[in-house]
């Protein structure tokens, strides 16, 4: 029932002096046989986030809170490497700073785009992206070779949601009353707040601003205008100009109403002559 076993062992055995007889053989293959091995350890823990096994996800540390949607904007620390051979390619560690993305704007890999939507706040996992999901057949070499699947460890920062759109007056005042008891206590707080009007002059000043012509270049702010742009001095002063011009018009005589001649032809003045 064991027979099977013999030619197992034979073969390792095989294979290990082999690998001991021929270092160069042993620094070429050696690495390829711990990727495998490693692949498959991560692949016993892992979850298929995509169902056709090309992104595995391994969780190391759980995280807390809600997962990113299209849109959020995450950063993270990771660390890349080559799953055929343990090489590490990238590190935003080493580098000593934080990488962030935006989901759905296709600025990182398809596996990544997976993988963080599937991760929240403070979680680290590896994530293992097979070449579709990752720089595909051509790689980009010499870093990453062709058809090369890749391992990431990646630690979640922070999440930062997109801005929910509003879809009702409610939702862009959510201070406002809605209620009529709400609404008839902000109406009495206003009216409680407002200014008595003023009177005399004040009062006057004050009617005479809230008048289009005279109202239209005032500051929101405060700030009084020169004395000579201020239309409460030039207006009024432009219909007193006005009016005196009139009146000296039609003192001195230049306004009169005049008569109109007579009318006749030229025979009827011959013959009255």
């Amino acid at each position: 029932g064991m027979s099977w076993l013999i030619p197992l062992l034979a073969s390792c055995s095989l294979l290990g002096s082999s690998l001991h007889a021929r270092p160069a053989l042993r620094s070429a293959f050696w690495p390829r046989i711990s990727g495998v091995v490693r692949l498959s350890a991560a692949s016993s823990l892992a979850v298929d986030l995509v169902g056709d096994g090309g992104v595995l996800k391994v969780l190391e540390v759980e995280g807390a809170g809600a997962v990113p949607r299209r849109g959020a904007t995450v950063e993270v620390h990771y660390e890349g490497r080559l799953v055929a051979s343990g090489e590490r390619f990238d590190s935003s560690r080493v580098r000593g700073k934080a990488f962030s993305f935006t989901l759905g704007e296709g600025k990182v890999i398809g596996g990544w785009e997976v993988g963080l939507s599937s991760m929240k706040a403070g979680e680290k996992a590896t994530l293992v992206c097979s070449p579709q999901y990752a720089y595909g057949p051509k790689g980009i070499p010499p870093t990453i070779p062709p058809d090369a699947t890749l391992e990431f460890d990646v630690e979640l920062i922070s999440i930062k949601m997109p801005q929910s759109e509003s879809t009702s007056f409610a939702d862009d005042n959510p201070l406002s009353p809605r209620t009529p008891k709400d609404i008839a206590q902000a109406y009495e707080r206003k009216l409680a707040s407002k200014e008595d009007s003023r009177t005399g002059i004040d009062g006057f000043l004050d009617w005479a601003k809230s008048i289009y012509i005279f109202g239209f270049f005032a500051d929101e702010k405060g700030e009084l205008p020169p004395w000579y742009l201020n239309p409460l001095i030039t207006f009024p002063s432009i219909f007193v100009v006005v009016g005196i011009g009139f009146y000296l018009v039609v003192a001195l005589g230049g306004l009169h109403r005049g008569e109109v001649a007579p009318y006749g032809d030229d025979i009827s003045a011959f013959i009255n002559d």
